[in-house]
C-alpha cells in the first residue's frame, strides 16, 4: 500500500491492529503492569523475555504474548476504556511492530479507528466512545523496548470495523476502485474475539436492514475450553501455538451459534454478490465456517489475512481522505 500521513487502528479484544506508512501489523492484546521483584530472579531468564515494554507519560506496561508472566493481566471487554493508558500501550506496541521496530516520527497525522457494530448501534455508548477519541488528538511520545517514537495526531475519525474489510476489497493497493465494485452488494461477517459484526454495503452505501451483531466471538469458545482457570489472553495464545485444541463438537456448536445470529440479520445469503468473512475467529473456524456458508450457497470471498483485513481497509480509506 502507498505511504501517507494516515494511521489506522483496529482495537480488537484479541489483537490490536494498526496501519502506518503503507504497512499493517498487529500484536496480541495482552497487557500487564510489570511486577517489581527486585533481584529475586537473578541468574534466571524470564519466561516473558520477549514481551514488549511500553513507556509513556510516567506509565509502564508489558504488551503481547506472555505479558501475564510479567505482572497481573489487565483485561477489559469494555470499549469505554479504548483511550485508557493500558489500551494506549497496546496501540503504541502495535505501531512499533507494524513499523518493523524502527523509530516513528510523524506530524499532522490522520487517525482512523474501527469500532464494533454493537457499540455503534447503541447511541449513548457510541457517543461516549466517539467523544473519548478526541484524546488521541495530541502529540504522542513513547518508547517500546527503548526505541523512541513521536506521532502528532491532528484528526481522529471512526468507522464501523466491518467497513474496513469492504474498503480493503473495494480499493487496490494504489487506492483505485476495483472495476465494477460499486454494483456489487457485499456482506461482511466480522467475527472477532468478543463480537460477530454484520454489515452490508453496495457502492459505498450502507444497507441498514442488514446491520447487526452479537456477542458470539472466540471468547465463547475459549470459555468453553477453559478447564484450569487460565486468563483468556493466555488461552488465546495457547490456541494460536496449538498447545490446546477445541474438539470437533465445540467447533460445531460455536459455528452453529454464529450461523444462527447471521440468519437473524441475513436470512438468505444467496442474495449477496459476495460474502466476506474476516476476523480472528475466522482463522480458527476456517474450514467449518466456509463449508457452512457455501452449503447455504453464499458466494464466499476468502481474504489473504482475516486478522489484518479490516485495518488494511481502514488505512486505505484514511489514506484516500487524508
Amino acid at each position: 500500500m502507498i505511504d501517507s500521513n494516515a494511521i489506522a487502528y483496529d482495537p480488537g479484544y484479541a489483537n490490536s491492529k494498526t496501519g502506518i506508512h503503507g504497512k499493517v501489523g498487529f500484536i496480541q492484546t495482552a497487557i500487564s503492569k510489570p511486577k517489581d521483584i527486585g533481584i529475586a530472579a537473578s541468574g534466571m531468564k524470564s519466561i516473558g523475555k520477549n514481551v514488549h515494554t511500553v513507556e509513556f507519560d510516567g506509565h509502564k506496561f508489558c504488551v503481547g504474548p506472555g505479558a501475564w508472566y510479567k505482572g497481573d493481566p489487565i483485561t477489559s471487554m469494555d470499549y469505554m476504556s479504548i483511550t485508557s493508558p493500558a489500551r494506549t500501550a497496546a496501540f503504541y506496541a502495535s505501531l512499533h511492530i507494524t513499523n518493523e521496530e524502527q523509530p516513528i516520527s510523524m506530524r499532522d497525522a490522520t487517525l482512523m479507528v474501527g469500532l464494533p457494530v454493537p457499540l455503534m448501534r447503541d447511541a449513548l455508548q457510541g457517543a461516549v466512545v466517539t467523544d473519548s477519541l478526541r484524546k488521541f488528538k495530541r502529540g504522542h511520545r513513547f518508547t517500546v523496548n527503548g526505541v523512541e517514537h513521536f506521532i502528532e495526531i491532528t484528526k481522529a475519525s471512526k468507522l464501523a470495523q466491518p467497513l474496513g474489510a469492504y474498503f480493503n476489497w473495494y480499493y487496490d493497493d494504489e487506492l483505485k476502485a476495483r472495476a465494477g465494485a460499486k454494483h456489487i452488494e457485499v456482506a461482511i461477517l466480522d467475527w472477532g474475539m468478543n463480537t460477530l459484526d454484520l454489515y452490508v454495503v453496495k457502492g459505498n452505501e450502507v444497507a441498514e436492514t442488514y446491520i447487526g451483531g452479537a456477542e458470539v466471538g472466540m471468547k465463547n469458545l475459549l470459555e468453553e475450553m477453559n478447564t484450569d482457570g487460565r486468563d483468556l489472553s493466555e488461552l488465546d495464545a495457547m490456541l494460536r501455538d496449538e498447545e490446546i485444541k477445541p474438539t470437533k463438537e465445540q467447533i460445531e456448536a460455536w459455528v452453529g451459534a454464529c450461523l444462527a445470529e447471521i440468519k437473524k440479520t441475513m436470512p438468505d445469503l444467496r442474495r449477496f454478490g459476495l460474502v466476506i468473512p474476516v476476523g480472528g475467529s475466522v482463522v480458527v473456524a476456517d474450514q467449518e465456517l466456509t463449508a457452512a456458508l457455501m452449503s447455504k450457497r453464499a458466494n464466499v470471498y476468502r481474504v489473504k489475512d482475516p486478522i489484518t483485513d479490516n485495518v488494511s481497509g481502514l488505512y486505505k480509506f484514511a489514506a484516500r481522505n487524508s
